[in-house]
């Protein structure tokens, strides 16, 4: 599922989809209800040849299709999804047995999530955009610092030093062949989202050692005073005052 194809990868119309798809767009659905249904598709899956690995990588690409088109503010409900999904073990109505695929239990194992996520983050960002493609990825990318700040769970700490990625674009080494502010935004609503987790690994991770964190910080104080558009300056003042809020703590 490449970066610049993911919106249309052909899963459009697959009741795994369509789940994620209501769940976000209508208010009424609540998240325990798309869990539900998740469950209902994996026990009734017919599609061959493999039919469990389809439901799983449908579930998967689902979440971060819904979140592509999700504001950030707006995503509380997909972030519910994951962990409430994540708590279910899926049995086999016909033998009482756990539902695995590749070894892993729906859906407490999260069986294809990380390869998924790991792929959609390979992807991100890409050369070739779309002004709609860039909103797009900073939404998927608010959507895992969410994710990733929403828990201790070894499961979904999928991330580890994915931030450095687009911290290191924004603030270290930047690509020209890069939208460079949509770059900026992405690693900000890392800051925003997800600061007391990073700064939880200063100075114990090497990657995020105190000289870079202190780095990070007096490069965004400079693209502060430089940057002119409204939205990506509003993102790097909630970054800095998150990094500073956490400092505190």
């Amino acid at each position: 599922m490449a970066a610049d194809s993911y919106v249309w990868t052909g899963d459009e119309g697959k009741p795994e989809m369509n789940v994620l798809d209501d769940l976000v767009d209508e208010e009424n659905v609540t998240v325990h209800q798309a869990v539900q249904k998740t469950i209902e598709l994996a026990q009734t899956r017919k599609t061959f040849p493999d039919p469990i690995a389809i439901h799983c990588e449908c579930t998967a690409r689902g979440v971060i299709v819904a979140a592509a088109r999700t504001a950030p503010k707006r995503q509380s409900k997909l972030i519910n999804y994951v962990h409430e999904l994540r708590s279910k073990s899926v049995t086999d109505v016909s033998t009482g047995e756990p539902i695995l695929h590749d070894g892993a239990a729906l859906w407490v194992d999260l069986p294809t999530f990380e390869r998924t996520v790991d792929e959609e983050l390979h992807s991100i960002p890409a050369p070739r955009y779309t002004p709609e493609k860039l909103v797009q990825w900073e939404n998927i990318i608010a959507l895992f610092a969410q994710l990733d700040a929403s828990t201790t769970d070894p499961k979904l700490d999928f991330f580890h030093t994915w931030p450095l990625k687009y911290i290191s674009l924004a603030l270290v080494d930047p690509d020209p062949k890069y939208e460079y502010g949509n770059v900026l935004r992405m690693a900000c609503n890392w800051f925003v989202y997800d600061a007391e987790k990073l700064w939880r690994k200063v100075p114990d991770d090497k990657d995020f050692s105190l000289t870079s964190w202190q780095q990070w910080k007096r490069a965004l104080e400079e693209k502060k005073l430089t940057v002119e558009d409204e939205k990506t300056k509003n993102l790097i003042h909630a970054a800095l005052s998150e990094m500073e809020r956490v400092e505190r703590i």
